[in-house]
């Protein structure tokens, strides 16, 4: 089972339309498609954690508080183990499977040579405070999942890896899809009384402990919650992943109770809820003990995040990816290993809302991390070692570069210049990256259009700044006057006249009308808002997505700059407004989608 959501092939660009109906010509083009979603059990998130424990041949006592499980024998069939385990999977019933492993954490194993173990289907209800080996239910044939390994002992020590536990040679994986699919399936194949673990019971080589789902300060490795028996499932591999930082402190039962966090989406049920959440936490296991992440404020709920190649952090795998987040009310930027959200890569705080009042991030390919700031106006680089956890020198607390920027409010970089693109108040300006240094140059401006106000023409207040995926020569451009297009080449006239902004008075002279663009699919059904927060394309489904603030939508009560509804449009010019919860607090929405263009 390959943890990371398997990528979909490369989509084919499709030819743009202008607002006048006339057909543009679009460079064949592919891109990195979004990734489908991955839930891990836990709580708040759709697959729960229910219950386990583990049952004894030599005693019938309640074992359901301990932190750690065992199966097999440690004496050569004199005591012998069984454990057993289950998951709340009900929300998924119908929903197609793709994957699924069941994921535990070995601290410790009868031989380092590695040896078989199993994990069956229970036939029967049991009770984790009262089942004994006496009462233990049977299991269902037909399902078995089985892996070979062993870690734990002397000459096979596990390391837990505290700021990035996933990368852990104790985390060991089952390939449980069948059980999972039947245990879903809309005809109910298979009642879910959840799983056995077993092991060799009469020769103590195949002896192994694993972590519960009761994390313990006290034993080694158990005490992170990632460590604990876990179903990972890939699902609903035809949904693209939406996501959105919510700063409501929803009150949705268990942990973390009312507290903001980034939720996760399918993109075709956002109104069902999120099926995960995330927020920079010890469950979440970013660890911060002298109080440098948040030294003065909380966290917010999220002003941006994205999902990234690792490039610098991949350790030597290209598939690895990570989310990069900022939060303004905080200051916290970090680099959070994806799909596991646990752990992180980089973590640093730039200066909470009074002082800097970060809205962006972006990951460079050397491991270095722009950051945009309206507070301050400034578009800085980070030096790697000013983040990285397990540095025992980290690097210096200035930033390697800065410039100025008027109300800076996102960063975005472009591997095919080395360019870093930022967008402030009145400009969007492209940068160029040294990464020999860490350091960018003054800067090539490009200034916004305006807007009219009533008071003649305003700056257009620039707020978001993605990729156009399938074209590579275009940005999306999110601003409090509207939405538009950017062409980096400026090689064509791509402004064919708008509805709403950039009027044609807006963009003449000066060559503007060959990068200020209006031609794309559905313009005029997409760039009806005013205040917009963030814009962006699936590559897959083609749907865009956007966010804007204050009651834009015309219902919305929420405080400024945040919005309870997610709004999406199709190249044919559908628009669906979906508030999953009543008055969450979104400020931006993205599609996860691991490209930088």
């Amino acid at each position: 089972m390959v943890l990371v959501a398997a990528l979909l092939g490369a989509v084919p660009a499709t030819a743009r339309t202008s607002s006048d109906g006339a057909a543009v010509a679009q460079d064949a083009y592919t891109v990195t498609p979004a990734v489908s979603p991955v839930v891990q059990s836990g709580p708040r998130n759709i697959v729960k954690r229910v219950q386990d424990t583990y049952v004894s041949s030599t005693d019938a006592r309640d074992h359901s508080a301990g932190s750690v499980l065992h199966i097999g024998s440690p004496d050569n069939g004199t005591t012998r183990y069984r454990s057993y385990v289950q998951f709340d999977v009900a929300r998924l019933k119908g929903v197609a499977i793709k994957s699924a492993a069941l994921r535990l954490y070995n601290s410790y194993t009868g031989s380092c040579d590695g040896w078989w173990m199993y994990a069956d289907p229970v036939a029967a209800a049991w009770n984790e405070k009262t089942v004994t080996w006496a009462t233990r239910p049977a299991v269902t044939a037909g399902y078995q999942a089985s892996a070979n390994f062993g870690v734990g002992s002397a000459g096979c020590a596990d390391e837990a890896r505290p700021f990035d536990p996933a990368t852990s040679n104790g985390i060991h994986r089952l390939d449980v899809t069948a059980m999972v699919r039947a245990w879903t399936s809309s005809t109910g194949a298979l009642p879910n009384y959840g799983i056995q673990l077993s092991a060799g019971e009469l020769d103590s080589k195949a002896y192994k402990d694993f972590c519960s789902m009761n994390p313990s300060a006290s034993v080694y490795a158990c005490d992170a919650a990632y460590n604990a028996p876990t179903l990972e499932i890939e699902f609903d591999d035809t949904s693209s992943v939406v996501s959105a930082g919510n700063s409501k402190p929803v009150a949705n039962g268990g942990y973390p109770a009312d507290v903001p966090a980034i939720e996760f989406f399918r993109s075709g049920k956002v109104a069902d809820g999120p099926y995960q959440r995330w927020l920079p936490d010890a469950y979440h296991s970013v660890a911060d003990p002298a109080g440098k992440l948040f030294p003065t404020r909380a966290w917010g709920g999220g002003t941006d995040h994205r999902l990234r190649p690792a490039g610098a952090y991949a350790e030597g795998d290209p598939a690895k990816k990570v989310m990069v987040v900022t939060d303004g009310n905080s200051g916290f930027v970090g680099v959070i290993p994806y799909p596991s959200l646990s752990g992180y890569k980089w973590a640093y705080n730039v200066g909470d809302a009074g002082v800097s009042n970060v809205h962006g991030a972006e990951l460079l390919p050397d491991g270095n991390v722009a950051v945009a700031s309206s507070k301050t106006g400034t578009v800085a680089v980070y030096a790697r070692a000013t983040g990285d956890p397990t540095s025992p020198t980290p690097g210096p607390a200035k930033p390697l570069s800065s410039k100025p920027l008027e109300a800076a409010h996102q960063v975005l970089y472009d591997p095919s210049t080395s360019s870093l693109w930022a967008i402030g108040g009145h400009a969007l300006v492209r940068y160029t990256y040294d990464p020999a240094t860490g350091t960018l140059d003054d800067g090539e401006p490009f200034a916004l259009p305006q807007q009219i106000s009533s008071g003649g023409l305003a700056a257009a207040w620039g707020h978001d700044l993605e990729p156009v995926y399938g074209d590579p020569d275009r940005l999306w451009v999110a601003a409090n006057a509207g939405i538009v297009q950017f062409s980096k080449s400026g090689s064509a006239g791509c402004y064919k006249g708008s509805l709403r902004w950039p009027l044609p008075q807006q963009v003449s002279g000066g060559g503007m009308e060959n990068h200020w663009c209006t031609d794309y699919l559905a313009e005029k059904e997409l760039n009806v808002q005013p205040l917009v927060k963030s814009i962006g394309n699936d590559p897959v489904s083609g749907e865009r997505l956007t966010t804007c603030a204050d009651g834009c939508e015309g219902s919305n009560t929420n405080p400024s700059y945040t919005t309870s509804w997610l709004r999406f449009v199709t190249t044919g010019g559908h628009t669906d407004l979906t508030r999953w919860w009543n008055q969450s607090q979104h400020y931006r929405a993205r599609w996860m989608v691991p490209s930088y263009q």
